[in-house]
């Protein structure tokens, strides 16, 4: 399946795949598309995108299609589909 992912604010994952690139699935949930994702990375550019546990990094949002963010819990459980768009943000804090 193809899935359309973007970068937004995210160098990290721009420098691998572009801001907006589209990238084979073999299918699974968000977590799985992470997963894949981290495998495109170097080791240390790996270590940027998710936490110490493997996990995607609590700084880093997700949105599928136009849903909204999705919450760390859902991230094992969302079924990705062909076609579906997937949205890397750094989540910015201050004012």
């Amino acid at each position: 399946m193809k899935i359309t992912v973007e970068s937004i604010g995210l160098p990290t994952i721009s420098a691998v795949i572009g801001k907006k690139a589209e990238l084979d699935f073999n299918g699974g949930t968000v977590a799985d598309f992470v997963d894949h994702l981290a495998g495109h990375f170097g080791a240390k550019d790996r270590e940027m995108l998710l936490d110490g546990e493997g996990r995607l990094d609590p700084t880093i949002q997700v949105m599928v299609n136009e849903e909204g963010f999705l919450g760390r819990e859902e991230l094992p459980g969302r079924e990705l589909k062909d076609g579906d768009r997937i949205r890397f943000m750094l989540l910015v804090d201050g004012g």
